[in-house]
């Protein structure tokens, strides 16, 4: 049976959340692994649908296709989203195979945060593990098993622009589902404007240095900012939170999925794909403003109709920048030159002070912070006790107090 014919469920855990999935990928018995495999080259990405969610899975799954197409190897993965959404029919897992592991130069990556993670992998894989980058998408690579998020400058996807976009384009079915939403749409005004509102997981995991969560008066003073000169504008709001938020936007009559009546194929009713009406809309726009967000950030990378893309950045004076989705940094992590995987205390009471006030502050203190960093231990000692037992705990918590070496091979 190929992938796309099961019932695939889009997991809607938060975004830091699901990471820690993956640590179970192959805790799993044999039963799917074919010991008499076929010899042609191979690559795969057994933690696809587990690292991150939607955004993130398209990024691996189109760093997964280029490297495998360079290298002429075939590709095998589990059930995703994707599948069903896009009618990718690749090879599900047959074998087990080495750990191909990212690195960001003059960036810390979950691999450096969770050190345990790799000789973990390479322990579940016995064999050792090598490095993978961006240059990995001109080079190939065979027979190994990629492990990352692969949310690389986009400048490095830009020469595989065509290859990109050609691979999530909706199925048949879905297409004709969605187009007559985009007709109500169109048919309010001349103008679409597109904002993506990101709030759940971004609140409670204020550690990470790549959540920010903008208030809702900032995105409508710049709407003001640029509203009087278009023509005919309607504003369609794509939000995890719209209950809460779409009052503050009624000076705009925002216009939401909802509003869209959009039935989606009977064979993706059980699959809560209803996000894929957002996404698929934002790709439609002709003006884009995201969330700090790899879901909107992509979104205007398969956008071939807009003309203006905004987000907002780290500089609360200037509030908003535009970028170019083809040669942009899909997420701005704080620290600009030198970005920070987690916020400092100080960061996160500022920061979370400045844009949502100080009650949201004082839970990101007292709760969100701690709990955060109490997940982060147990995982990071659950991981080492694996990978090499008592000795691997010692490591661990050596690590903790502050032995940066501890895990050096």
């Amino acid at each position: 049976m190929n992938n796309s014919d099961k019932n695939i469920k889009y997991g809607t855990k938060s975004e830091v959340g699901r990471r820690a999935e993956v640590f179970g990928i192959f805790k799993q018995n044999d039963a799917g692994v074919d010991a008499n495999h076929d010899t042609a080259p191979v690559l795969s990405m057994s933690s696809l649908g587990k690292f991150g969610r939607f955004g993130n899975q398209l990024f691996q799954y189109a760093f997964l296709r280029i490297c495998s197409e360079a290298s002429d190897a075939r590709v095998e993965c589990p059930p995703w989203i994707g599948q069903s959404l896009f009618g990718h029919q690749d090879a599900p897992i047959t074998q087990r195979l080495p750990p191909a592991i990212e690195i960001k130069p003059n960036q810390a990556t979950l691999f450096d945060i969770v050190p345990e993670l790799i000789p973990y992998l390479e322990h579940l894989a016995d064999a050792p593990s090598i490095q993978v980058d961006a240059t990995t998408m001109d080079t190939g690579i065979q027979n190994y098993d990629l492990y990352g998020f692969f949310q690389l400058h986009s400048r490095y996807f830009q020469p595989h622009q065509a290859c990109f976009r050609r691979l999530f384009q909706p199925m048949e079915d879905l297409k004709a589902a969605l187009e007559p939403g985009l007709e109500r749409l169109r048919a309010q005004g001349k103008t679409i404007v597109g904002l993506h509102i990101r709030r759940g997981d971004y609140l409670i995991e204020p550690r990470a240095g790549f959540t920010l969560v903008v208030p809702t008066a900032w995105y409508c003073e710049w709407l003001e900012s640029i509203w009087d000169e278009l023509e005919d504008p309607v504003l369609f709001i794509a939000s995890d939170d719209s209950e809460n938020i779409l009052a503050d936007f009624e000076k705009f009559s925002p216009v939401t999925m909802k509003n869209l009546d959009v039935q989606l194929p009977d064979r993706l009713k059980d699959s809560d794909a209803e996000f894929y009406i957002d996404f698929f809309t934002l790709t439609q726009c002709d003006i884009v403003c995201t969330s700090n967000s790899i879901f909107s950030f992509i979104a205007c990378m398969l956008n071939e109709r807009a003309k203006k893309f905004s987000r907002p950045h780290w500089n609360f004076e200037t509030k908003f920048i535009d970028f170019d989705p083809w040669n942009s940094e899909p997420l701005l992590w704080l620290g600009d030159t030198q970005p920070k995987f987690l916020k400092s205390f100080t960061d996160i009471a500022s920061i979370v002070y400045t844009t949502q006030g100080l009650g949201a502050a004082l839970k990101a203190i007292f709760i969100y912070k701690p709990k955060s960093q109490i997940k982060q231990l147990l995982t990071r000692l659950y991981l080492g006790y694996q990978a090499q037992k008592v000795a691997g705990l010692i490591k661990s918590l050596l690590y903790t107090l502050g032995w940066s070496r501890a895990w050096d091979k």
